[in-house]
């Protein structure tokens, strides 16, 4: 689909104005485009590679080649094809190199019911109550108890059964649900005996005191109580590591409770006497280690998918979160990992609906997704062509003067006000450096979720 020439040239002015010290484009004389190439729109016609639909994932596929970690993104948590795409190019993955884990972004302990389903656990009807039962917390309850990802469950479960000696097991990277963890590691350990478990048990009771509002641990550290738990929950996670050191699922459980009750109680410790992207950072840098930990845990050669937003998975240092002190898994991971070892996929739609929340707290429900801001990173793929395309990058393409400027890219979370989406939604993004690859859909459906209905 083509766009007016007046948003192009209305760029090209601005670029003008602005100078190449203010957008970062490259010097004169300094030819970044592809030969017979000469603006954006035919840098997209000839680069985009059209696609039906996600069961053309071949080439992303072999793209992603062996890396250990494949980060698969999306640009809202409501959007129907985006689970379609990361489902269907998590299996090829695993059919074409092996994928040892998807780990979502959902809840440590929610998605404990969810791995235990594909590895055979349950009858396969019972896959919506599953999810229902496992995703409870608002938010979770419509981001994983969606059909789609009911749909993904059942043909991993049909994978691991025809792959026994290398299943694809499902977890959860976040630490949202601290307390859930709490409860669920008490629970484990009241079965068990010993000094160690007591001294365990003794620690973890300063927190366990304000389960299950963490709003009543937060009010606790504004009455004077700056070091809150800290120095009990460091204890308990250091001597679980110790006690708990094996490569068994529930030995590793354990261990990654204890972290998800750690991390929950340093954000709400931050947030209150720490520099304000802290509750930021500590939660992606408490994803990022799940994410790693689970690598090592699988061993030397282990593959893992992780499916989180853009905002968590495309590399910060490519948008304006760096230069506000956030970082993100993708930041994060090409660090401890490497920069080879490491491929993001991100996603962008132009138009469409879009399942959301008007607020903290208040049900899903399907909203329009309007047209993407002229100028974004959505509209500019919007003007190839194609409706649905995937891009792979090349190195030089971080230097194309659309890109250097960091146009913004949408991006949508769990609650969302389409009237009020510019700027607060948009991301100052240079794509090509934030992704390896983006998928993009012109027109995108809600998701069908059956959770909070």
């Amino acid at each position: 689909m083509k766009r007016t020439i007046f948003r192009s040239i209305t760029v090209l002015v601005v670029l003008l104005f602005l100078g190449c010290d203010g957008c970062g484009a490259p010097a004169p004389g300094d030819n970044v485009w592809p030969q017979g190439v000469d603006s954006i729109e035919g840098w997209l016609d000839v680069r985009g590679q059209p696609v039906d639909g996600p069961e053309d994932v071949d080439g992303l596929v072999d793209a992603m080649g062996e890396r250990p970690l494949v980060l698969m993104g999306e640009s809202t948590h409501g959007t129907q094809e985006f689970y379609e795409w990361r489902a269907e190019m998590s299996l090829a993955l695993a059919e074409e190199h092996g994928v040892d884990f998807v780990g979502v972004e959902g809840d440590w302990s929610a998605a404990r019911a969810a791995d235990r389903f594909v590895m055979g656990q349950g009858d396969e009807d019972d896959v919506h109550r599953m999810l229902e039962d496992a995703f409870h917390r608002w938010g979770q309850h419509w981001m994983w108890s969606n059909e789609p990802f009911a749909e993904f469950l059942l043909e991993v479960r049909r994978f691991n059964e025809a792959n026994p000696d290398r299943p694809i097991r499902i977890y959860g990277i976040d630490m949202q649900g601290f307390f859930e963890s709490l409860d669920r590691l008490n629970e484990r350990l009241g079965a068990k005996e010993g000094e160690e478990i007591d001294e365990i048990v003794d620690n973890l009771r300063c927190i366990g005191e304000f389960s299950p509002d963490p709003g009543r641990y937060a009010r606790h550290l504004q009455a004077g109580d700056t070091e809150g738990c800290e120095e009990e929950t460091t204890a308990a996670v250091r001597r679980i590591e110790e006690v708990f050191d094996g490569d068994e699922t529930d030995e590793l459980s354990l261990r990654r409770h204890a972290r998800v009750i750690a991390a929950g109680e340093r954000q709400h410790r931050k947030r209150l006497f720490g520099d304000p992207n802290d509750f930021w950072n500590v939660r992606v840098e408490y994803m990022a280690e799940a994410a790693e930990s689970l690598l090592q845990a699988h061993g030397d050669d282990a593959r893992g998918a992780i499916w989180a937003h853009n905002t968590h998975i495309g590399d910060a240092r490519a948008t304006d979160m760096a230069d506000q002190g956030r970082t993100n898994i993708g930041h994060l991971a090409r660090e401890q990992l490497g920069e080879d070892a490491v491929y993001a996929v991100g996603f962008s739609t132009y138009t469409g609906e879009v399942v959301a929340a008007a607020n903290q707290g208040y049900p899903p429900q399907v909203m329009e997704l309007p047209r993407a801001d002229d100028g974004s990173v959505d509209e500019i793929l919007a003007r190839a062509d194609e409706s649905v395309f995937v891009l792979k990058f090349e190195e030089d393409d971080q230097r194309i003067p659309d890109w250097t400027r960091k146009p913004g890219q949408r991006a949508v979370g769990v609650t969302y006000a389409p009237q009020r989406e510019v700027p607060g939604n948009y991301v100052p993004t240079n794509p090509a450096k934030r992704y390896e690859a983006v998928i993009f859909i012109e027109e995108s459906t809600a998701l069908d979720a059956f959770g909070g209905r």
